[in-house]
Formats: structure tokens, C-alpha cells, sequence
């Protein structure tokens, strides 16, 4: 098991490494992806506290609260990407617009 719980400290620190040094965050970005790190962290070492956490929450275990906090996790990047990504197109679509149309002109 010991060897499963470093394994797992370690993907998680390079992954918060990687992550960190890749993209600019704003402060309050920041403090939530050291809170999660240091609750993942903690949840790892003892996992019987996730399920006293779980149990506060009207969860029956700690792993069913680490996969539903997963799952709004990933939906909610889903929604930030699908709209990031609209963004970018129409604002790919307006710039190829305005060239198509100082193109025109000059012909």
C-alpha cells in the first residue's frame, strides 16, 4: 500500500509542478490549486479522513465524495473549455471578416 500511496504523491506533485510552470494564474487560481493539492495530498496519506469527511456530507465513502467532486470538476472545465473555445472562433470569424473585407477594397 505504501508503495501505491508514493506513486500517487508523485504524480500528483508532478502533475501540480507541470501544471504551475505551464499556464499564468491569477491569485485566486492559484490558492485553489494549492488547496486541492494539499487536500488530495492529506486524502492520500490518510484516506480514513475522506471518509469522515464524506460521512459529514451524507456520503457513504470517502472514495464516492473524491468521484462526485471529480466529476463536477471535469464538467465544470468542459463548460469553461466550450466556452473559451467559442470565444476563439468568434473571434477568428471577426478577423477574417474585417481581412476579407480590406482585401476587397483594395481590389
Amino acid at each position: 500500500m505504501i508503495i501505491v500511496k508514493i506513486f500517487l504523491l508523485f504524480l500528483l506533485t508532478l502533475g501540480f509542478v507541470i501544471f504551475g510552470f505551464s499556464i499564468k494564474l491569477k491569485n485566486f487560481q492559484r490558492l485553489v490549486v494549492i488547496f486541492g493539492y494539499f487536500t488530495l495530498f492529506i486524502f492520500i496519506i490518510n484516506p480514513s479522513l475522506s471518509d469522515k469527511v464524506a460521512h459529514f456530507f451524507g456520503i457513504g465513502l470517502g472514495s464516492s465524495l473524491v468521484i462526485y467532486i471529480t466529476i463536477g470538476v471535469i464538467s465544470l472545465l468542459n463548460i469553461i473549455l466550450f466556452v473559451d473555445t467559442k470565444m476563439n472562433k468568434d473571434a477568428i470569424t471577426k478577423i477574417v471578416r474585417e481581412m476579407g473585407i480590406e482585401h476587397a477594397k483594395k481590389i
